[in-house]
């Protein structure tokens, strides 16, 4: 017995017995690089590695990570292998101390790039150069999921692709291939993308391919943010995310966009939201946007696709086109679109895109709109040719949301305040022109030179004023979110005299004006509202 029991214990495991153990994961390892050191090393702090290839040959593994060397510059394309894991991500960061390091691309097509791969954390570096991307994310595996891709303080300029169509390029860009192929948990935080004649600055689409026909894409991604991040001296548009349930855009500054010399088709704007269910654009600046048509060139763009889209505290100025626009199309409606308690300044600045106004609701191709709310605006219109500045005129609605624009002010120095059609609902705004003109309401096709006239014959703005709301330096538009400009003087009409939107719009369930005005002041609760973007304390 004694005799096979030794002979037993010299004999191999056969897979699927219950002795048999599988290896355990090599354990994380720091990987440290140093382009300006004079020789090659085995990648330990003491002796690091000098050029981008040995990550290039090497698969890294869950919780590894890739530090550079502040103060050094390395040239190539930096394209890690592997994946991490939700519990153990890989990472790449600087160590030492002195300015981030730079991966500078050259004219290679990308300069940093993941293919699907997933569980990355990226912080800390300039990204330079490169030809179509800077950072380039994607994927191309059918019915997947690639998860976890965080961007975290990266300086992303330089690249040097000679754009010709929206979204052809681009300085950060991640967006998966594959049908049905989704990104869940994106962040991008504290991110920079300019100067580049690539499009896109900050372009995140989390969603499925397209299949070729008609209709929204076949899968969305979830829980996408792009926040205190900045894009400017860009070709096409500033920050924009799409195919996602969950996004979030807040703290962000967007300008000088749109910039494309030879581009054509679908024009740019600022920052927005494609095909987004339940998302939220807030606190953000977003000025001085271009365009190549006479389409577009806004601020803030809830688009088609949009379901539950609120647009809240952002400050637009000084661009092209609109401030905040609202579509519908492609045979879809877009649903439940909130735009509140923001200020508007000097848009409409291309004479070719100044019909667009302020605030632009819009539909085509079979496309409408089911439920939008506009209340607690200010509005400082000044075109460069004379138009409305809230335009609903070319909408086909769909479904019982509500229509409502209430507690606005509009501050114009041209005539025109409002073209929209007899099924919007407007009450409690505040007009006034400094126009020579004097003063017009458009409903359907017919205008209306006075507020008592216009009243009288089509039932709306009830309880609204046309007088002058009495703002403190209410033609503000420098970059920068004031302090002052634009709240209610002591006296102003619009003090008190606001409506509590919800009871407005009884049908809604939930209803919900939000927690704070503009100014991140509170909201009274249930009466005593002011008009505009303020509420006075």
């Amino acid at each position: 017995m004694l005799l096979i029991a030794v002979l037993l214990a010299g004999c191999p495991k056969f897979p699927g017995s219950s002795s048999s153990t599988s290896p355990p994961p090599p354990a994380p390892h720091a990987y440290y690089v140093n382009c300006s050191a004079s020789a090659a090393g085995d990648g330990t702090q003491s002796s690091p590695w000098n050029s981008l290839a040995p990550i290039a040959a090497k698969t890294f593994q869950a919780g590894d990570q890739i530090l550079f060397q502040r103060g050094t510059s390395c040239s190539g394309m930096l394209a890690p292998q592997g994946s991490g894991t939700s519990v153990a991500p890989i990472v790449i960061d600087a160590y030492g101390s002195g300015a981030l390091p730079v991966i500078n691309g050259g004219s290679d097509p990308q300069v940093l790039k993941l293919f699907n791969q997933q569980y990355w954390e990226i912080r800390n570096l300039e990204i330079l150069g490169g030809n179509q991307y800077g950072v380039f994310i994607s994927g191309n595996q059918p019915s997947s999921s690639l998860n976890h891709i965080h961007l975290l303080n990266l300086n992303v300029h330089g690249a040097t692709f000679a754009s010709k169509l929206r979204s052809d390029s681009g300085e950060v860009v991640i967006s998966t291939t594959g049908l049905q192929e989704v990104l869940n948990d994106v962040l991008v935080d504290g991110v920079t993308a300019h100067d580049t004649t690539a499009s896109q600055g900050i372009f995140v689409s989390a969603g499925g391919s397209w299949t070729g026909n008609a209709g929204a894409p076949q899968s969305l991604g979830n829980n996408v943010t792009v926040q205190n991040s900045t894009a400017y001296n860009v070709g096409g548009d500033g920050i924009m995310i799409a195919e996602t349930t969950n996004g979030l855009l807040q703290n962000n500054v967007v300008y000088l966009t749109g910039l494309c010399a030879s581009c054509t088709g679908s024009t740019p704007n600022g920052l927005w939201e494609w095909y987004c269910h339940t998302c939220t654009v807030q606190n953000n600046e977003s000025y001085a946007n271009k365009s190549w048509f006479k389409t577009d060139g806004g601020d803030y763009d809830i688009d088609y696709y949009d379901n539950d889209n609120v647009v809240q505290y952002n400050f637009g100025h000084d661009s092209a086109g609109y401030c905040v626009s609202v579509f519908g199309s492609d045979g879809t409606p877009s649903v439940n679109s909130i735009v509140r308690y923001n200020v508007c300044s000097n848009d409409g600045q291309s004479a070719a895109g100044a019909y667009q106004g302020e605030i632009l609701l819009y539909t085509w191709n079979g496309g409408s709109l089911d439920g939008v709310q506009v209340y607690n605006n200010t509005l400082y219109w000044n075109p460069a040719a004379p138009a409305a500045a809230f335009n609903t005129a070319g909408v086909i609605y769909a479904g019982s949301g509500p229509k409502i624009f209430m507690n606005n002010i509009i501050y114009s120095t041209a005539s025109a305040f409002v073209q929209t059609t007899p099924d919007f609902s407007l009450d409690n705004n505040i007009y006034w022109t400094t126009s020579s003109s004097g003063p017009s309401w458009q409903i359907g096709s017919t205008s209306y030179t006075s507020l008592p006239l216009y009243q009288a014959a089509t039932n709306q703005d009830a309880h609204s004023l046309f007088t002058d709301p009495m703002l403190a330096d209410p033609a503000y538009h420098a970059a920068g979110r004031s302090a002052s400009a634009f709240t209610l003087l002591r006296g102003s009409p619009a003090r008190g005299t606001g409506a509590y939107v919800c009871a407005a719009i009884p049908a809604v369930s939930n209803c919900s004006i939000g927690s704070m005005d503009f100014f991140g002041n509170p909201l009274p609760s249930g009466s005593g509202f002011d008009i505009g973007a303020n509420q006075a304390p």
